[in-house]
């Protein structure tokens, strides 16, 4: 008699679910290898047993896939798709907590060193940590640069860069420690966007695949508790699969592989960049 395919495969299934990650333990940072495992034959005689096979998927870590060259500019060493997230920004001026501060802040992103294109511009109240600010295909050795400013006095401030010397704009990956003379995680003016970013013992704790940049751009004395590395806060993600949210994903807000589809660009406009399409796989 045969076993019914069916129930062979059942039984795959159900072993493999046995030695899968919990959800709980799957979230875990670093993560865990994940593996898949195939049943050959999946039809057997009674009483013989099917050949399983498991082929172990190691998680890949950011420092596979992008070199970052210091302070902060990232350079992937193969084809990804980068996506940007606005973690929070708040700009101090010395006399108020992190949070308090309501400047105009900017975050812009330069890619193979071209102009710096504008992310974000606005309040603290402005970010939404769940937005895809960015999406697009980047090839190796391009380089990714970020950088940032905000508005005092009616005026702009200075516009560092991840090419600043001075360290204002940094690249962490999981585990790294923030740069500053003081234990950032024990500051009492610690911003919450930034705090859970960093776990119990302050070093950064993200995905395997992501990298934190840290802004300073009011304070350009490394050895005072003020230059605290907080001012703006960017989550990087890298992925060899497109990471498309369907909701536009061209600079522009334009996701403009979708065409007749009704994306329309900010505010409802015309897409100004039609021709242009960050999605192409």
């Amino acid at each position: 008699m045969k076993t019914n395919p069916f129930t062979a495969l059942s039984a795959v299934v159900m072993t493999m679910g046995s030695l899968a990650p919990s959800p709980a333990t799957a979230q875990t940072i670093p993560a865990i290898p994940a593996g898949v495992m195939s049943a050959y034959p999946t039809v057997v005689q009674t009483g013989t047993k099917p050949t399983l096979t498991w082929n172990i998927l190691y998680p890949s870590k950011v420092s596979d896939m992008v070199r970052i060259s210091p302070p902060g500019t990232l350079i992937p060493n193969q084809t990804l798709y980068v996506t940007v997230q606005m973690v929070g920004t708040g700009v101090t001026s010395g006399n108020a907590t992190q949070d308090a501060i309501t400047h105009t802040s900017d975050a812009r992103l330069s890619l193979n060193g071209g102009n710096y294109k504008q992310l974000f511009y606005g309040a603290p109240a402005d970010v939404d940590p769940s937005k895809q600010l960015y999406i697009k295909k980047v090839y190796a050795n391009q380089t990714i640069d970020f950088g940032g400013r905000y508005v005092e006095g009616g005026a702009w401030t200075p516009f560092y860069t991840t090419h600043s010397s001075n360290f204002q704009v940094v690249a962490l990956v999981n585990g790294a420690t923030p740069p500053t003379t003081f234990p950032l995680y024990q500051s009492p003016t610690l911003a919450s966007y930034l705090k859970p970013y960093l776990d119990s013992t302050g070093k950064v704790h993200i995905g395997p695949l992501s990298v934190l940049v840290l802004m300073e751009l009011g304070q350009t004395n490394r050895n005072v508790n003020s230059f605290d590395l907080q001012d703006q806060v960017l989550l990087v993600t890298f992925s060899t699969k497109h990471p498309n949210n369907g909701h536009g994903n061209n600079l522009d807000g334009v996701d403009s592989s979708n065409p007749g589809q009704g994306h329309g660009g900010p505010n409802g406009l015309v897409d100004p960049s039609a021709g242009v399409d960050d999605e192409i796989r």
